[in-house]
């Protein structure tokens, strides 16, 4: 794996990290509603602003949908080198082997996605790009541990060289904590978003946890949504 380092652009994370490193798998796991997919749009929107491309594999939602999520904080995907593959539900609807895709969801999303890995490699005027297979949790519920395992070596394999982050996500608490540590081993990096229950306010609050980066000390950020996105609350109340 490359050790070059990539700032992630929130300055108050960035004050405890250097950055992500390149060519890594990037694992991002979340409760509901914590905030985990909207960080990994705003990281790679960050990215996409200084003209690095990414391929959007979407298993979950379809494209009107990802859309609609951005729009809020003015991300428009129309000014984003995005390679869009939509294999949601609705997109598999319109196809007329939809039923042979629902028992063979790796071979799918990795047929789509590995082919244009290797064509954006081998275009020169590309230095560097991400990847995002929006989520593990769609793929595990439609195939067997074995091929999703499968996928993931094959997938750390084919990102070296790409000089870019390859984000993985996962909903929280779905498929058991055995699961998850399987995941966390095969990732470079893990990030844990997670809602907590303040028992003096009796509000959630949201936090990220980095949980998994060579040579950084976990640690806790308490964040909070505002216009441009997901932010540390306060450097005070960071553990």
């Amino acid at each position: 794996m490359s050790r070059e380092l990539i700032p992630i652009g929130i300055p108050i994370i960035d004050e405890f990290i250097t950055g992500l490193p390149a060519d890594s798998l990037i694992l991002i796991i979340g409760d509901p509603g914590s905030g985990f997919i909207t960080f990994m749009h705003q990281l790679l929107v960050m990215r996409a602003q200084t003209g690095i491309p990414a391929i959007y594999t979407s298993l979950d939602k379809p494209e009107s949908e990802i859309r609609h999520d951005l729009a809020p904080f003015g991300w428009q995907l129309d000014k984003m080198v995005w390679y869009f593959n939509d294999l949601s539900p609705s997109a598999r609807k319109r196809e007329t082997r939809a039923m042979q895709w629902e028992g063979d969801a790796v071979n799918v999303v990795s047929h789509n996605l590995f082919r244009k890995i290797v064509e954006l490699k081998e275009d020169l005027t590309i230095t560097a790009f991400d990847t995002i297979v929006n989520t593990a949790t769609f793929m595990l519920i439609q195939s067997s541990l074995k091929l999703v395992l499968r996928f993931l070596n094959e997938y750390s394999t084919i990102i070296k060289g790409t000089n870019g982050w390859h984000f993985l996500t996962m909903v929280r608490g779905v498929h058991g904590q055995d699961i998850e540590n399987i995941f966390s081993h095969y990732s470079d990096v893990v990030l844990e978003f997670a809602m907590t229950l303040n028992t003096e306010t009796r509000l959630y609050e949201r936090v990220l946890g980095i949980k998994k980066l060579l040579g950084v000390d976990s640690r806790v950020f308490p964040i909070e949504f505002d216009k441009t996105g997901i932010r540390p609350i306060t450097t005070s109340k960071i553990q």
